[in-house]
C-alpha cells in the first residue's frame, strides 16, 4: 500500500518539511526602530495620482523618512545571536495622511528596503517595497558631538535605487517634544496579488493590526528633503508646498497580520 504523506505546512517559501528555509516566519513581528525623518504637506491634486480608491486624500500632510529598524519574529528570538545580520535592515519610506469610510488612516504610496525578508513581508500585508541602497547617520556614545541626539546635532540620510538618489533627507536638531510625527492614524495597505492566468486574483484594502506601541524621545527641529523621479519611480508627482520640521525619534511595536476592510474591483 503507498504510504500517504502529509502535505508540507509553512507560512511562506520556500515549502520544505522543517519549514527551516521560508523566507518569512509566521507573525507576531516584533520591530524596534530608530528613525529620522521630514513631515511635508504635498500639493494635494498631484498626490490624488498616487492614492487608489476608495482612499482619499485629507490634506496632503505626509512624512518622509530614513530608518535603522531591528526586527524578529515572536518564535525566534535565537536568531539575535545565531543569524543578526537576519534581524536588521534598512528602510525609507513616504507616508500620507488618508481617509476612508470619514477616519483617518496613514497609507505608504512608496518604501524601500536593502533585504529580501523584509520585502517580501511587506508584500504579504500590502506595503509596496522595493530594494534600494540606504545609509543614516548613526550616534556612537564615545563619538564627540554624535554620542546622542541634542540641540544643534545635524543628522542625515538617503536611498538609492540602481545607483540613482532617490530620496535625501537632512535634518537639525532644536528640543525635545511630546508628539511624534507618525503614524497619523492606522496604517491602511493594498494587497496585491494578480492572478497569473489561471488562479484567485487578490487586491483587497487591509489594514495593519499592531500592537504594543512604545516610543522613545522624540527629537525636532529643520528638515530638508529632496525626492527624485526615475524611469520606475514617480517621486515628481509628490510636489512639496511646505515643511513643517524635521524629527529624530525610536519607537517598537509588534504587528500582527491584516484586517481585510474591502475587496477592490479590478479593471486592468
Amino acid at each position: 500500500m503507498e504510504e500517504i504523506r502529509p502535505y508540507y505546512n509553512t507560512f511562506s517559501l520556500p515549502i520544505t518539511k522543517s519549514g527551516k528555509s521560508q523566507i518569512v516566519p509566521p507573525p507576531p513581528w516584533i520591530y524596534a526602530i530608530e528613525m529620522i525623518g521630514v513631515k511635508a504637506y504635498f500639493d494635494p491634486v498631484k498626490v490624488l495620482d498616487l492614492v487608489p480608491p476608495p482612499l482619499e486624500i485629507v490634506d496632503g500632510e505626509g512624512f518622509v523618512y530614513i530608518a535603522k529598524i531591528f526586527t524578529v519574529s515572536g518564535n525566534r528570538w535565537e536568531m539575535l545571536y545565531e543569524d543578526p545580520e537576519e534581524t536588521k535592515y534598512m528602510e525609507a519610506a513616504i507616508a500620507l495622511k488618508v481617509k476612508y469610510n470619514d477616519n483617518i488612516f496613514t497609507y505608504f504610496p512608496f518604501m524601500w528596503v536593502d533585504k529580501d525578508l523584509p520585502l517580501l513581508r511587506g508584500w504579504l500585508l500590502g506595503y509596496p517595497k522595493k530594494l534600494a541602497y540606504i545609509s543614516i547617520s548613526e550616534f556612537h556614545k564615545l563619538l564627540d558631538g554624535y554620542s546622542g541626539p541634542s540641540s544643534g546635532v545635524r543628522m542625515g540620510g538617503y536611498a538609492l535605487r540602481n545607483g540613482k538618489e532617490i530620496i535625501r533627507v537632512k535634518i537639525t536638531l532644536k528640543e525635545k517634544v511630546s508628539q511624534y510625527p507618525i503614524p497619523f492614524g492606522p496604517i491602511v495597505q493594498f494587497r496585491r496579488f494578480p492572478a497569473v492566468q489561471d488562479g484567485t486574483d487578490v487586491y483587497e484594502l487591509g489594514q495593519i493590526i499592531s500592537s504594543d506601541f512604545r516610543v522613545g524621545e522624540v527629537w525636532r527641529g529643520e528638515g530638508e528633503v529632496i525626492l527624485n523621479g526615475s524611469v520606475n519611480e514617480e517621486l515628481e508627482v509628490l510636489k512639496i508646498n511646505r515643511i513643517e520640521g524635521g524629527y529624530y525619534f525610536n519607537w517598537s511595536f509588534k504587528q500582527l497580520g491584516t484586517k481585510i476592510l474591502t475587496k477592490v474591483p479590478n479593471n486592468y
